[in-house]
């Protein structure tokens, strides 16, 4: 892994906003299939964003994906306060994705955080019966892409694997961090 490209991309994620970044091996990425079980009865975006579920990878899917990495960059995104800020930070994580592919990492893929905030309204919003075709109605593939969690990353366990301290936030509307995975190679 060439860590002249690693400290760029660390700098730049620090100017998007990351409080800090951490690289991990992929063994620390911990994918479960319970995880979904939390989206689908547990958030109210399940199915109304393309990079939610039933759009979103499973967790089969992730877990096949992984295996073609070793490295990933972790990152923080840290006392956060206003949900709206997930459209920053998923704008950065593609223009992560984007700088680690000229620098080399030509198979770079991000995961962000939360419900897709790209457009105001989504067109699944209005599907009734989902299929993954349907996602050629976004309105934004070129920039989407799915939340950790979306995909079935224990976002709480990889987060301390990759040796961040994790809290349950009690009140919605207090200050979170959110975390962010860009693979690399």
């Amino acid at each position: 892994m060439d860590d002249s490209a690693i400290a760029t991309l660390r700098e730049s994620a620090s100017r998007w906003g990351a409080t800090s970044t951490r690289v991990i091996p992929i063994e620390d990425v911990c994918v479960e299939d319970w995880v979904l079980l939390k989206c689908e009865y547990g958030c109210k975006m399940y199915g109304k964003r393309f990079t939610c579920p039933p759009y979103a990878p499973s967790p089969d899917e992730t877990r096949k994906t992984l295996s073609n990495y070793k490295k990933a960059l972790l990152l923080e995104f840290k006392d956060l306060t206003d949900r709206a800020q997930w459209r920053e930070i998923q704008i950065a994580m593609y223009e992560l994705e984007r700088e680690a592919f000229l620098l080399g990492f030509y198979r770079a893929f991000a995961y962000t955080c939360g419900a897709c905030k790209l457009c105001e309204d989504c067109p699944s919003d209005d599907i009734g019966v989902p299929t993954r075709f349907d996602k050629r109605k976004c309105k934004n593939r070129r920039r989407a892409r799915p939340s950790m969690e979306a995909c079935g990353i224990d976002v709480f366990q990889t987060a301390r694997n990759g040796g961040y301290e994790m809290r349950v936030v009690h009140d919605e509307n207090g200050c979170f961090d959110s975390f962010c995975l860009l693979l690399l190679e």
